[in-house]
């Protein structure tokens, strides 16, 4: 059962482009850590998440965007040491490194329970492992490491801080949620919503 509120991990509006709290909606139902968690991405008008050139990083409109902490708690791990991953043709998912979350950070938060952000910038880290965080605190930047097709914020919330623990559904508090431009209310977020916070 899930005790904590959590805030979006951004500051902008961005599109959920996966994630839900129901097997149809899942980012990855069949991966227990990854059942509950999200994909964020900034997308314009067309609904695309870059302009121009899409092979090229820097035209990521969520590239090099803030990621900020979603609740107060203790950084407990940060890996940052994966380059960006290379964008292909066809924006086919890559992962050229050995772990699936590339550059990432966990929080250990109250009630036993550890929010963990992925595809981190390398050396944009402006926390470290032991440093206590507020929710709203500026932890990275948005990079492209680890198994992805284009810079964008992997979240989720997990019971302990492993890769395998098993993930639950996040419960945002204070979200702004519309759906083709429109105000609509809801308990959780889903894919197809562009979310921000109040």
């Amino acid at each position: 059962m899930r005790k904590n509120k959590y805030s979006l991990p951004f500051k902008e509006e961005f599109y959920v482009e996966f994630g839900g709290i129901k097997k149809k909606d899942s980012h990855s139902w069949d991966i227990p850590a990854q059942r509950y968690a999200y994909d964020f991405e900034i997308r314009d008008n067309e609904n695309k998440p870059y302009h121009d050139d899409y092979l090229k990083i820097e035209n990521y409109y969520s590239y090099k965007r803030d990621i900020i902490a979603p609740l107060d708690g203790i950084v407990v791990e940060i890996c940052n040491k994966y380059p960006n991953t290379k964008i292909v043709k066809n924006r086919k998912i890559v992962c050229d490194v050995d772990d699936v979350r590339g550059n990432h950070i966990i929080i250990m938060h109250g009630n036993t329970e550890y929010s963990m952000i992925a595809h981190i910038l390398k050396d944009s880290f402006q926390v470290k492992v032991g440093d206590y965080v507020k929710r709203g605190d500026v932890l990275a930047k948005v990079g492209n490491s680890g198994n992805t097709n284009g810079p964008h914020i992997h979240f989720q919330v997990q019971r302990g801080p492993s890769e395998i623990d098993e993930g639950i559904p996040i419960l945002f508090q204070r979200v702004i949620m519309k759906k083709d431009n429109r105000k609509i209310y809801r308990k959780y977020v889903k894919h197809g919503m562009s979310v921000r916070n109040k």
